[in-house]
C-alpha cells in the first residue's frame, strides 16, 4: 500500500549514528544468502508510485557496497530460476494468471487498488516468486542458515484471484507451497510485520492448519486493506492457525517486542513448525509518514534477533513493504540480526515529534490488543 517519502526523511539523515562492524571471524562459505531479482526493474509506474524499483535497487546498491564489511559470510546472489506458471498454480488460480500475463502484454497500465502492470511486470513477478522460493528452498535443505529476499514486486495483498496493493502474485505462498511439495516441509508458520496486515496470505491460508499466519499491523479498521480483525483466526480445518495483532497507531519498538514475547514466542513453541518465514515490512518505521507507526532499527534488530533464534538459527526472510530512506540500513540491520553481529545503526529518536514518539497510552492499548488475541485465541494455545 502506498506510502509516500515525506518531509522527515531529510532531516532524519542528518541525526543518524552508524559504526559498521566487521565480521568476527569470517568462514570460507556463505551462512546467509540475499536473493535479489534484478530484472525487477522491468516493473516501473507510468507516473508516480513508492513503489517502484529504486527502493529495491537502493538496498542491493548499498550491499554491494558493502562486501568488505559483510564479509565472507553473506553471499550476494541473482542467479536463481524463476517461478514457472506450475509453481504459481499451487497457490493462484489459472484464470487470474492469465490475466495477468495478457494485460502484460498489451502494455500494462493502472488497475486500482494501488496496483499496476506494466509492459514487463510478468516476467518481473515470475522472478520475484522465483527468488521467495529460492529462499525458502535453501533454509529447508540446509544450504544456508539463513536468506533473505530482497525481491519486488511485493507479494503479502495478492489472493488467489487478484492482485492488490501493489503485489501481483503471492510470493511467499508460492514459495511455501514449493518447499511443502518438493521438500517433505509439513508446518510452516509466517511472520509478517509489514504496516499492512498480510490479507492475501491470510485468504490463501485461511483453511490450511500446515500454515500458520501471524500478521502484526495497523489496526485495519480504517487502514488499508480493511481486513486482519483479530477475530479473524481461520476457518474449518484452519481455525486458530490466523493470528492477527492489531497494533494501534504509534506502535513502535517496546509494544513490537512485546507482542513476539506475548504471542509469537508461545504460539511458535507450541506449533513447532519445520520452516519460520519473516515477511519485512521496513514501512513500520517511524519515517513512515502516512503509517504513523513507531518503530526504529534497534526493534526490527530485536524482532529478527528473536525470529532467528526461535527457529533454531534457520530463518528465511522476504521483503515486503518499506518506501523510506532508510530502507538500505534496515535491511543492513536485519542481516546483523540473523548472523548475531551487534547492531550497527541508530538513529537519534530524541529528534521526533511528538506524533511519532510512543507515550504510555500506546503502551496500554497494545496491552489490551495482546488480551484479547490471548482471550480469543485460548482454546487454541497456553499463553
Amino acid at each position: 500500500m502506498p506510502t509516500p517519502y515525506n518531509f522527515l526523511n531529510e532531516l532524519f539523515k542528518s541525526h543518524v549514528v552508524i559504526t559498521d562492524v566487521m565480521p568476527s571471524s569470517p568462514r570460507s562459505s556463505p551462512v546467509l544468502s540475499i536473493l535479489y531479482n534484478e530484472n525487477h526493474v522491468i516493473h516501473k509506474p507510468f507516473g508516480t508510485s513508492p513503489e517502484n524499483p529504486e527502493r529495491t535497487t537502493r538496498i542491493f546498491r548499498y550491499f554491494q557496497g558493502k562486501k568488505e564489511v559483510l564479509g565472507e559470510e553473506v553471499e550476494l546472489r541473482v542467479d536463481f530460476p524463476p517461478a514457472t506458471v506450475e509453481d504459481l498454480l499451487r497457490v493462484h488460480q489459472k484464470e487470474y494468471i492469465d490475466f495477468v500475463r495478457s494485460y502484460c502484454l498489451r502494455g500494462g497500465g493502472f488497475l486500482g487498488d494501488s496496483t499496476y502492470f506494466a509492459p514487463g511486470t510478468f516476467d518481473a513477478a515470475l522472478s520475484a516468486a522465483g527468488g521467495a522460493m529460492k529462499a525458502l528452498e535453501m533454509v529447508v535443505t540446509g544450504t544456508r542458515r539463513f536468506t533473505f529476499a530482497l525481491i519486488r514486486p511485493p507479494g503479502h495483498h495478492a489472493k488467489a484471484d487478484t492482485y492488490g496493493g501493489f503485489c501481483i502474485f503471492n510470493n511467499v505462498a508460492v514459495a511455501i507451497r514449493h518447499v511443502q511439495e518438493n521438500f517433505g516441509v509439513e508446518k510452516v508458520m509466517v511472520v509478517d510485520w509489514d504496516a499492512h496486515a498480510a490479507n492475501g496470505t491470510m485468504r490463501i491460508f485461511y483453511e490450511d492448519p500446515t500454515v500458520l499466519l501471524v500478521s502484526l499491523h495497523k489496526d485495519p479498521k480504517e487502514f488499508y486493506p480493511g481486513e486482519g480483525f483479530v477475530h479473524q483466526i481461520g476457518r474449518g480445518k484452519g481455525r486458530g492457525y490466523t493470528v492477527n495483532v492489531e497494533m494501534p497507531e504509534g506502535a513502535g519498538d517496546r509494544e513490537y517486542l512485546m507482542v513476539f514475547e506475548d504471542i509469537i514466542r508461545p504460539v511458535y513453541e507450541q506449533y513447532s513448525p519445520d520452516l519460520l518465514v519473516g515477511c519485512v515490512g521496513f514501512d513500520a518505521h517511524f519515517s513512515e509518514e502516512m503509517t504513523h507507526m513507531g518503530m526504529t532499527s534497534q526493534g526490527y534488530y530485536d524482532l529478527v534477533r528473536g525470529l532467528s533464534e526461535l527457529g533454531g538459527e534457520r530463518l528465511a526472510l522476504v521483503l515486503e513493504g518499506g518506501y523510506n530512506w532508510y530502507n538500505p540500513r534496515l535491511a543492513h540491520t536485519v542481516v546483523n540480526a540473523m548472523l548475531g553481529r551487534p547492531h550497527s545503526f541508530k538513529e537519534d529518536v530524541d529528534i521526533l515529534s511528538s506524533s511519532v514518539t510512543r507515550p504510555e497510552k500506546v503502551y496500554k492499548i497494545t496491552r489490551q490488543k495482546i488480551k484479547e488475541v490471548q482471550d480469543i485465541l485460548d482454546q487454541f494455545y497456553r499463553f
